[in-house]
């Protein structure tokens, strides 16, 4: 028993060290000092390969310069309008972490707190999205018959798009994940 273990012990460090010396690094003859390890850079894509970009709504939809100053403006009322409801979702959710953390709370307790500012979040997502549904309304609004079928167009592309990821990752989401069953925010 002890010899089969000093001989693979000794077979263990015979390939521990030939495999160490493969992986020295190796010395060109033109400079003795600087061994010629071959570093593992990135390739770089030349033209073909690169990522192409998309051409933005503004070029997709052939805007003049007062339709952009418009969609601009809408924009930024948009911005404007829903960066408050975007705070207390994260407000929300961090009240929903001081809860998840707190010790004093029977589990019970947590589930109750969680579930009701769970629900408060999904009614700020719903404001989110009117806000969303208007901001599109009033783009659209400034937009000529063929840029609406074009920005129609493009909306049922992302629209495509959402359920090809949707099937993808399955119902349960992306890593397997399935949020637990919450009721329906009351209107």
């Amino acid at each position: 028993m002890k010899k089969s273990l000093i001989i693979a012990g000794l077979a263990a460090s015979v390939l521990l060290t030939s495999s160490m010396a493969n992986a020295a690094p190796q010395v060109t003859p033109d400079n003795d000092k600087q061994p010629a390890v071959e570093k593992q850079l990135p390739k770089k894509c030349d033209k073909k390969c690169e990522k192409k970009q998309r051409p933005s709504i503004d070029e997709r939809l052939k805007l003049t310069e007062e339709q952009k100053k418009q969609a601009h403006e809408i924009r930024m009322k948009g911005h404007e309008q829903i960066k408050p409801v975007f705070d207390k979702i994260k407000a929300k959710k961090e009240e929903i972490r001081e809860v998840a953390q707190n010790t004093k709370l029977s589990d019970e307790q947590k589930t109750k707190k969680i579930d009701a500012l769970e629900i408060d979040i999904l009614k700020l997502k719903q404001e989110a999205r009117k806000i969303r549904m208007q901001n599109t309304k009033e783009f659209e609004a400034i937009l000529t018959a063929d840029q609406k079928a074009e920005f129609n167009k493009m909306k049922e592309e992302g629209r495509r798009m959402h359920m090809m990821k949707k099937r993808h990752h399955g119902p349960k989401g992306p890593r397997g994940f399935q949020a637990p069953n919450r009721p329906a925010p009351q209107q």
